[in-house]
């Protein structure tokens, strides 16, 4: 069957993972812990969806008690109908950022979860997709952390990514695996716990935890690899990354779940750059409008840079409230071109110079990489 003739039942699980609203944090991560996913729904004891809860809120959030309950950390998250086609649903999880989406049947009674596994299997039904090589769509220059580093570098870069695994590399740069999120989580709390009592006891030395103590094993294909055979491995792994390698297995390009999605969501839009915002909580439409008038601006002049052309812009808005009932905007941003993957982030309390902002930054950084590109193209022989 194409994956356009499919509806949600289809490939959903019908046997979801779910949490209770009352239920503490602790109790959250060792569920997530346990059945290896990061996102589960937040139902009542009626089985009724009433939210849903990531790995995002723990990373956006430094300092959250295990004892806190998930009603308070959890987001509304969209629902999707068994019968909504495939291809309808897959566009709402790209539009909202999720990782994935509760599935109702009428009285919002959770009857499954799609998740980007489910989306990224479901790809394999769409030949003309899946047999282009991996290196026509991979993420170029990968971020890694050395195995050797605090498992605080590692957490930094992921948030800072947005993404919940990251490659490990040795000295010599050669792939050695991969440190998740959810390995640390269970940790991460200890780790403060043992640091705030040792600060507490006058202890002059914080005891330093290396990513390699939390080191999984790589899920990587090579280079000439193509899509489908990424896809099954990493189906295969249970991996939502794929690490791609050059015969020195020296990491060249990245690619997730989410880039395979919508990468796949783009190519089906008429328009020629993939752009989404998440986070930003209005409906107001004028808002978006004058958002994307500012995007399309900078766009314009980056798509004059060759093999720098963009592919896909995503955004992430996040609120904070003051005292003062005034809300400071913090955006991170990340940019596909045809070379390279360009990351920003700013804050402002005016959320369209905001934009504008990290717009301007993006195009400076595409343009300064343009001009070393030129510099060395002058003086190689």
């Amino acid at each position: 069957m194409n994956i356009e003739d499919m509806l949600v039942k289809d490939i959903m699980n019908k046997n979801p993972v779910f949490v209770y609203v009352d239920e503490q944090l602790s109790k959250v991560i060792s569920v997530l812990k346990e059945h290896r996913i990061h996102e589960v729904p937040v139902v009542d004891d009626k089985k009724r969806v009433r939210g849903y809860f990531d790995y995002e809120n723990l990373m956006r959030r430094k300092n959250i008690p295990l004892t806190a309950k998930i009603s308070t950390l959890m987001i509304t998250p969209p629902k999707v109908d068994e019968e909504m086609p495939v291809l309808e649903a897959l566009k709402i999880m790209v539009n909202n950022g999720l990782r994935s989406l509760p599935v109702i049947k009428a009285g919002d009674i959770l009857t499954g979860i799609v998740s980007r596994t489910d989306f990224t299997r479901a790809l394999l039904n769409s030949p003309e997709y899946v047999n282009i090589p991996i290196k026509d769509i991979m993420i170029k220059d990968p971020v890694t952390v050395n195995e050797d580093d605090d498992v605080n570098v590692a957490i930094e870069k992921m948030r800072g990514l947005n993404e919940m695994t990251i490659p490990v590399v040795d000295a010599h740069n050669h792939l050695k695996g991969m440190v998740h999120i959810d390995d640390l989580s269970g940790n991460l709390w200890r780790i403060k716990e043992r640091l705030n009592y040792g600060e507490y006891k006058g202890q002059k030395e914080k005891k330093i935890f290396k990513v390699k103590e939390f080191l999984s094993p790589p899920v990587s294909v090579n280079i000439d690899a193509k899509l489908k055979d990424t896809i099954s491995i990493m189906l295969e792994m249970k991996s939502y990354v794929c690490v791609i390698v050059n015969d020195e297995n020296i990491p060249v390009g990245i690619i997730t779940q989410k880039d395979i999605i919508e990468n796949f969501v783009k190519r089906k839009e008429e328009e020629g750059v993939f752009v989404q915002i998440t986070g930003l909580e209005t409906e107001d439409p004028s808002v978006f409008d004058t958002i994307y008038e500012i995007v399309e601006k900078y766009l314009k002049k980056i798509n004059k840079f060759e093999n720098y052309r963009p592919q896909m812009l995503t955004f992430h808005v996040e609120e904070h409230s003051t005292t003062s009932n005034e809300i400071e905007y913090s955006v991170r941003a990340r940019l596909v071109t045809e070379k390279k993957v360009f990351y920003k982030s700013d804050h402002d309390w005016k959320l369209f110079s905001l934009f504008d902002k990290v717009m301007s930054s993006l195009y400076r950084a595409v343009r300064k990489d343009k001009e070393k590109e030129k510099e060395l193209r002058k003086i190689m022989p």
